[in-house]
């Protein structure tokens, strides 16, 4: 078995075997933009003072549901509780109704719900507005508000709603850019490692840093190997600005890539990659990258739920790194709000220290911020390329891998006729799947779970996945969504499926001493981790490591003869 991906990122003077303009014999930068987060504070939420009304009393919880689809009819609800906010409830999937009466001039609306939030206004629909996660309010008068909370995790509700005025509001966008801008400057002047260019710079206002620096745009995240669902490998990378690209090989081999919006994609013809990066005067660096060739067996770094705790998941990155797996796998929930802005840019970055290619998995948070159509725009923007499914199969060596999106229905699932599940009753039917020494299937929601109080796994996903359980047709199903590491096996029909959950890669814990009262799992262990999974054909050997290295559980999984 081949060692894992090798991602080398040196700054050199000189390039053995790449050939390269002398204006670009060193990286115009140290590093990329979102590499530092302690430098980078400000910058993700400036500190804009703003004269907001808060919308907190005067709200009527009307109920809850768990009416599928995401855009029903609004249900008769006449009456109900009087409630102030924060209110949230323990209700899996549900989805849960308020309504209030206010007075509002125009302006904005900014509602925090779980999972999301739909508005109606006067009976009729806002849509979240195009330019972000908020609702527009276009004249004045008394409105009813009806919100609908969607709940696709175990607790959620209706957090905090606020309005502001128009005014206000643009004056706050203006002054965030204002002082991203500023920052963005300062620190990209910083990284600048030509002593010429800085030189040049030193004397200079602001304004003629601006047009000076505009030639010179500076990488925001390291490039990352990524497996697409369809079993292909492809970097990503993102750029400060949009344009082409230019790889170069050895030999002087130049591959040119086009981006219109700063997110670059190229995909590898062989196995080896080692090249340069340039784009308009920068230069970025030398990368290499390399393929896994897996034949006999493999080795996998699993995680899942890093959801925004980057520190956190910075060190499981740096510790999966030590391990060399040949590929890691990110069982969903992989940042926290699918809709902030520089969520995945920070994610891709963090990724990077792992320095082996990933298959990301989506979960509940990546979809947050879009319960309008249930089509996570920035999740598919940079973590997967155009008209590319959430979901697929590969074939890894001995080891065939089937990954599940069911967040893309209201309640989780993959309902009978959906274009998914004819996928998938298709794959796990195929000859390949059945020809595979060990089949395992990755989703973000378990189909059994012990560590999150009241919270016992997806009826949804153990009906559809129990049928293969019982034919022999699954060895593993591994997920997060619980902030906890459990491990499981079960029988089914005289065959053993284990049942890895490790959603513990960043995210918050569940509360320590605090269970349901089934299922009973095999272990159950409340602290951040990530595991790794050794494939052989005679057998899995799976380790679980705390964030300090530290080995928690570890259990052999042996081919039933």
């Amino acid at each position: 078995m081949n060692k894992s991906v090798i991602l080398l990122f040196a700054f050199l003077f000189a390039v053995g075997c790449v050939s390269t303009d002398s204006k670009h014999a060193s990286p115009t930068f140290g590093e990329a933009f979102f590499s530092d987060e302690s430098q980078l504070v400000g910058y993700y939420n400036p500190a804009v003072a703003l004269e907001t009304v808060p919308l907190d009393s005067g709200w009527i919880f009307l109920g809850k549901d768990s009416i599928p689809g995401i855009a029903p009819q609004i249900p008769v609800l006449e009456s109900g509780e009087e409630i102030k906010l924060p209110h949230r409830l323990t209700a899996a999937n549900h989805n849960f109704w308020y309504k209030a009466k206010v007075t509002l001039e125009p302006g904005v609306l900014l509602i925090d719900a779980d999972d999301g939030a739909q508005l109606w206004v006067n009976g009729e629909r806002i849509p979240r507005s195009e330019r972000g996660e908020f609702f527009e309010i276009s004249d004045s008068g008394e409105k009813e508000l009806l919100i609908r909370a969607v709940n696709n995790a175990m607790a959620g509700g209706l957090r905090k709603v606020t309005w502001i005025s128009q005014e206000e509001f643009l004056n706050r966008e203006e002054k965030k850019l204002a002082i991203q801008d500023s920052i963005f400057l300062e620190r990209k002047s910083r990284m600048l490692k030509d002593q010429n260019l800085s030189s040049k710079l030193a004397d200079l206002s602001i304004d003629e840093k601006k047009i000076m620096l505009e030639e010179y745009p500076i990488l925001l995240t390291e490039p990352v190997l990524l497996l697409g669902t369809d079993g292909s490998y492809f970097l990503r990378w993102i750029s400060e600005k949009a344009g082409i690209a230019k790889l170069t090989f050895a030999g002087g081999i130049e591959k040119e890539v086009k981006s219109e919006d700063g997110v670059f994609t190229f995909e590898p013809e062989g196995n080896e990659l080692e090249f340069s990066l340039h784009q308009e005067n920068s230069n970025f660096g030398n990368f290499a990258f390399a393929v896994p060739k897996l034949e006999d067996g493999l080795k996998l770094a699993i995680w899942g739920d890093s959801q925004g705790g980057w520190k956190t998941f910075a060190q499981i990155a740096k510790q999966i790194q030590g391990h060399q797996p040949d590929l890691n796998i990110g069982a969903g929930d992989l940042v926290n709000n699918g809709s902030e802005e520089f969520a995945y840019p920070r994610f891709l970055q963090t990724l990077s220290l792992m320095k082996t290619p990933t298959l990301p998995v989506p979960g509940n948070h990546d979809y947050d911020g879009f319960y309008e159509d249930l089509e996570p725009d920035l999740m598919k923007k940079f973590l997967f390329r155009p008209n590319e499914p959430t979901y697929g199969m590969q074939l890894l060596g001995p080891l065939a891998v089937i990954t599940l999106d069911p967040n893309v229905n209201f309640p989780v699932s993959i309902p009978g006729g959906t274009t998914q599940r004819t996928w998938f009753e298709s794959a796990i039917e195929s000859e390949a799947w059945k020809a595979a020494t060990w089949k395992m299937i990755v989703l973000h929601q378990p189909p059994y779970s012990q560590g999150w109080p009241g919270y016992h796994g997806e009826t949804s996903i153990q009906d559809l996945l129990e049928p293969y359980f019982h034919r022999g047709l699954v060895d593993l199903v591994v997920t997060g969504h619980t902030h906890d590491y459990e491990r499981l096996t079960r029988d089914f029909s005289g065959n053993p499926v284990t049942f890895l959950i490790v959603g513990g890669a960043g995210g918050g814990l569940e509360p320590n001493g605090k269970i349901s009262e089934f299922p009973q799992m095999d272990k159950l262990i409340k602290t951040h981790h990530f595991g790794i999974l050794e494939v052989k054909k005679e057998g899995l050997n799976w380790e679980v490591f705390g964030v300090d290295g530290e080995l928690l559980d570890r259990y052999l999984i042996e081919k039933a003869k």
